[in-house]
């Protein structure tokens, strides 16, 4: 008898959990290798039955029939622990065409949104036999996903996300909470609430919009924030808010004093100004209150990712914002002495050891205002003895022109230097201008290592901005209420050194005429 036969037994006779298995010995790259080549061989598989059958399935059911076909076939490969290693890594391909195929059939069929419904029912009925706690998550994220798509109804990202998380949200805590008397049933209502979670919180992260300069990385679309504000949303938001509180307070009396009621008022105007952050208090206290502690810091870098996209509000002034943060800064202080100031006494830290903090707060002190007075330094040099040089700029539709409190730049020259995306560590490239006697650059050609330049001719390095190279900047700021001034501009005003290096220090309209 072999050890599959054994716990067969084992279970049968009530000796063993009946979701036992024997613990997989296999080494990971093995597993990792063979996963790999399962895939490489069902992709030309079903791209093959596809093109040999796609017309069919197009005029008929069909695809349903196949969908069906390929999702048993997975549950039975992914359910069997006998089955041999290539074989059984078949499965999650199998399942995912599977999924593809009724998905696909369903969108021709039914509304959007009734289709969307009906992937999130099969996403968690396909989920209980599977015995796979990490491919019950995957199928529970989906499951969230589509349910989300479908509550919502469209509309994104110019309609708030945030409320119909709070509506899945309730539906995850209805599976936590629930006393599950099947241990099955409990183990599928675990993995499906951690799946959809993880997913809640990335909606919430994307209904925040951009945050901490994320757009200098790359071609990001998340400039949307002004959109997802208003409408009444606010208040909805801070009530929101201040029932979590509420609720903590009320399972925990150690939250019931005067300092958590002053953390719950500023989690409520910080929910009023960003509505997203309601959602993520939700899910947090939710975390909190059953001790998932991993999601709870989940949510925690989830709020601060919402927090920081508090500087893409285009609908406030950054003055505005940066006194907003600063009093929230100085509330938050104020209540933070005020607990510390009610703990009980402690004992005093050792002499030498409060030496070393005080040594460390002081090096890093100075070498934070070391690193930032370089920089300034190095950028009131370029102010000085860099050449000044006009390049200009490229038309740019008005109607896409301004955009809060600073302008798109483009540059003419850009299209005679030709397009090839920056590489990650790669030198920055350089051309080399001609100066007119109006001291405007025209381009001439790439710089192609050290070679002599002309009197005329000069150096100018070019920076990586959204997976393409640009001149120094392509946004010029200014102060709100100003944007009818800069629409007039028609060339840049760099500081120039020889070596290539440059500054934009303003815009010029037509005959380099200051505006």
């Amino acid at each position: 008898m072999n050890r599959t036969e054994l716990l067969r037994v084992a279970k049968a006779k009530g000796l063993v959990d009946p979701n036992a298995h024997w613990p997989d010995s296999r080494p990971w790259p093995v597993v990792l290798m063979t996963a790999l080549g399962a895939w490489l061989a069902a992709f030309p598989l079903l791209g093959a039955a596809g093109a040999l059958f796609g017309a069919v399935f197009e005029r008929s059911l069909g695809l349903y029939g196949v969908g069906v076909a390929a999702l048993a076939l997975a549950v039975w490969l992914l359910r069997e622990r006998g089955q041999p290693l290539f074989v059984e890594q078949l499965g999650v391909p199998t399942l995912l065409a599977g999924l593809l195929c009724i998905g696909v059939r369903l969108a021709k069929d039914l509304p959007d949104r009734w289709a969307a419904v009906a992937m999130a029912l099969l996403c968690l009925a396909l989920a209980a036999p599977l015995g796979r706690t990490w491919l019950r998550m995957l199928l529970g994220a989906a499951a969230a996903g589509l349910g989300l798509a479908a509550l919502h109804g469209g509309g994104w990202p110019r309609q708030a996300v945030w409320p119909w998380v709070l509506v899945m949200q309730g539906a995850v805590v209805g599976l936590w909470w629930t006393r599950w008397r099947e241990a099955r049933v409990a183990a599928w209502a675990e993995a499906i609430g951690n799946g959809a979670v993880g997913v809640l919180l990335a909606a919430l992260a994307l209904d925040a919009g951009m945050s901490w300069l994320v757009g200098g990385l790359g071609p990001v679309p998340w400039n949307w924030t002004h959109h997802l504000h208003g409408g009444g949303w606010g208040a909805g938001a801070a009530a929101v808010a201040l029932g979590v509180a509420a609720v903590l307070a009320w399972r925990w009396p150690l939250l019931r004093t005067l300092r958590w009621a002053a953390c719950a008022v500023l989690l409520a105007l910080a929910s009023a100004l960003l509505p997203p952050l309601a959602g993520v208090a939700v899910i947090a206290g939710t975390c909190a209150l059953q001790q998932r502690w991993r999601w709870l810091g989940a949510s925690a870098l989830t709020a601060l990712w919402v927090l920081g996209s508090f500087y893409y509000r285009l609908d406030w002034d950054l003055q505005s914002k940066a006194l907003a943060l600063v009093a929230l800064s100085a509330v938050l202080a104020a209540v933070a002495r005020w607990s510390v100031r009610a703990l009980p006494p402690i004992q005093p830290e050792p002499e030498t050891l409060t030496r070393s903090r005080s040594l460390a707060l002081l090096v890093a002190t100075a070498a934070g205002l070391a690193v930032i007075n370089v920089g300034i330094l190095q950028k009131e040099r370029l102010l000085a003895q860099g050449e000044p040089l006009f390049v200009e700029l490229a038309p740019v539709d008005p109607r896409s022109l301004m955009q809060g409190d600073y302008m798109r730049l483009n540059y003419a020259l850009l299209r005679s230097v030709g397009e090839w995306p920056p590489r990650p560590g790669a030198q920055r490239p350089q051309v080399v201008l001609k100066r007119d006697a109006q001291g405007v650059g025209h381009f001439v050609r790439r710089a192609e290592g050290p070679a002599a330049l002309a009197s005329d001719e000069r150096l100018l390095e070019l920076s990586p901005k959204d997976g393409r190279w640009t001149v120094v900047s392509d946004a010029w700021f200014f102060r709100e209420g100003e944007a009818t001034r800069w629409q007039a501009a028609r060339y840049a005003e760099l500081r120039v050194l020889p070596d290539g290096r440059a500054l934009l220090v303003g815009l010029r309209g037509e005959g380099q005429k200051a505006l």
